[in-house]
């Protein structure tokens, strides 16, 4: 498998659509930023940002616009896809875009609240009758929690 780990930040509000067949996706752009400290003259030497196009689907897709905002540092693991396209004049655009099978966001400048969001099998199972919901979060204690854990939010620091 051909998988590539990208670090950088997001360029511009993601942008998350769904399909008349309910599936969604999330694309968003993010800048990889690469320099290198020069010990000759004693100063960092910054190089132009690189920028990428990312496309998450399904829960991945929920869970990113729910999440990111402009200016997130994230980190994208998945793969390259030919994303090329005729242009009006005939002409050939060569593109790529990334794929992404996972999109964690840094903690290196911002804080995170977590939520564990139940899975689709899990929320069929706990709403027939006789099931009782499971608790969304169970602390080491064993005990159920009182109230729900706050929804995952990112905030520069």
């Amino acid at each position: 498998m051909n998988e590539i780990t990208l670090h950088g930040n997001l360029t511009a509000e993601p942008v998350h659509r769904r399909s008349s067949t309910s599936r969604s996706a999330t694309s968003f752009s993010i800048a990889v930023n690469n320099g290198y400290y020069d010990r000759r003259t004693g100063q960092y030497v910054a190089q132009p940002a690189v920028f990428h196009h990312v496309v998450c689907f399904g829960g991945l897709a929920d869970n990113a616009a729910d999440t990111l905002r402009k200016g997130t540092t994230v980190t994208v693991t998945g793969q390259f896809t030919d994303d090329s396209y005729q242009a009006e004049g005939g002409q050939r655009i060569r593109r790529t875009r990334l794929v992404a099978a996972d999109v964690a966001v840094s903690l290196r400048w911002a804080t995170a609240a977590i939520t564990r969001r139940a899975r689709e099998a899990d929320r069929d199972q706990a709403t027939e009758p006789g099931i009782p919901e499971a608790a969304e979060d169970t602390p080491a204690t064993g005990a159920p929690a009182t109230k729900p854990a706050p929804q995952v939010a990112a905030t520069a620091a």
